[in-house]
């Protein structure tokens, strides 16, 4: 009994430290916020977890250590490229701190960090839309910025990722009732893709409480909803509501626009791809050559890094895949539109470290070809009530 007693004070003790961990890698709209220079605020808060790693006392966790084959290629091929291209010296940086960070947080990654990093969110929430509501935030053409004018889709990207944490909290009530709080900031920064990525994991919080519920409630509640959907679509102007939303007649990001530009950004990463075939151009060449960035997570690599970056991108998919057949696709589905449309690949924002880390770890979990689970079980998975498959 004493031994059971230690590992459950162990148990409780790791649980903590995921705790800190998960809320300090939340809180770093307070860097914007308060203008802190932001190499050193993460420099800051990598030598804190390493701190909390050693307080922990074990061995580094089988989630880091499923990321290394990734972190490898990808460290390979930005000094490869770099030393080729002589890429500013700063960008080779940001990489090795992305690849530590990553390894670092791994190690903590657990429902209690989703839990921190939720509840630091929902703090920075609360700070912005206090901001908005006292006129302390900027707005460019009718599209709010986020703390001290950095860019929205930075701020949209960062509640995406409270919004995620909340889908892995095991309380799906107060996640759903603390959803509008991510989904506002960014529909007023115009976060398309992060607005899309919320709503798909409101969707998948409605079907965790339906699922608590007997099944005649349930059908009550799904025909009552229908019923208020079908009055909505035959009395509202539905495409107008959506064009609102997604801002298809803004002048500037609407329809005719490409996507925002982001026809001529592909194109051009394409180009610069097909001109640096084997090496890429160098994680600083849209600066360095005056073009612009990819803005698509699967043009990045090839654009960076060239034949290295589909090795690297090969690296993190072959996971990514084998988590979706291990019965997590349901769970990346909200990942899609920020995948396809935001400007980020190893970055050390809340997005996309957080698909990393899930992937990562979910991979680590999940490994025998015994938990594969075909689409449909996955959907019987996720609308279980006594279901923990979304940890």
């Amino acid at each position: 009994m004493q031994f059971t007693h230690v590992d459950d004070a162990a148990t409780r003790f790791e649980a903590r430290l995921s705790l800190v961990a998960g809320a300090v890698d939340g809180l770093v709209f307070l860097s914007y916020l308060f203008q802190i220079d932001q190499s050193t605020y993460y420099a800051a808060t990598i030598l804190f977890k390493l701190c909390l790693l050693f307080l922990r006392g074990r061995q580094v966790t089988e989630a880091a250590r499923t990321s290394v084959p990734f972190l490898y290629v990808l460290l390979l091929a930005e000094v490869t490229s770099a030393a080729i291209n002589e890429v500013e010296f700063i960008s080779t940086i940001r990489i090795i701190v992305f690849c530590i960070n990553l390894f670092v947080s791994l190690n903590f990654v657990s429902t209690n960090y989703w839990r921190g990093l939720f509840l630091s969110t929902l703090a920075n929430a609360a700070t912005y839309l206090a901001l908005v509501e006292t006129g302390n935030i900027a707005v460019v053409f009718g599209r709010y910025l986020y703390f001290s004018q950095s860019h929205p889709n930075l701020g949209a990207e960062i509640f995406f990722g409270g919004a995620f944490a909340a889908l892995l909290v095991k309380a799906p009530r107060l996640s759903l009732l603390a959803l509008p709080l991510f989904f506002i900031p960014a529909f007023l920064m115009q976060g398309r893709a992060a607005e899309l990525g919320i709503l798909f994991i409101g969707g998948m919080l409605v079907s965790q409480l339906l699922s608590r519920v007997g099944q005649f409630t349930r059908l009550a509640l799904v025909i009552f909803v229908c019923i208020g959907l079908l009055l909505i679509i035959l009395n509202s102007d539905v495409s107008g509501w959506v064009a609102k939303l997604l801002l298809l007649d803004d002048a500037y990001r609407g329809e005719g626009t490409g996507a925002s530009g982001r026809g001529q950004y592909w194109a051009n990463a394409i180009e610069t791809w097909l001109n640096n075939p084997v090496f890429g151009a160098g994680s600083d060449y849209y600066i360095r050559l005056g073009t612009t960035e990819p803005h698509s997570f699967f043009l990045y690599p090839l654009a960076f890094y060239g034949f290295m970056g589909i090795v690297a991108l090969s690296a993190f998919m072959q996971r990514f895949l084998a988590v979706m057949l291990y019965g997590h696709s349901i769970y990346l589905l909200p990942f899609a539109p920020m995948l396809a449309f935001n400007d980020r690949f190893v970055n050390l924002n809340v997005y996309p470290t957080i698909l990393f880390l899930y992937v990562f770890y979910q991979y680590s979990r999940a490994k025998k070809p015994e938990r594969l689970l075909t689409p449909v079980k996955q959907l019987d998975r996720l609308s279980s009530p006594t279901s923990t498959h979304y940890l």
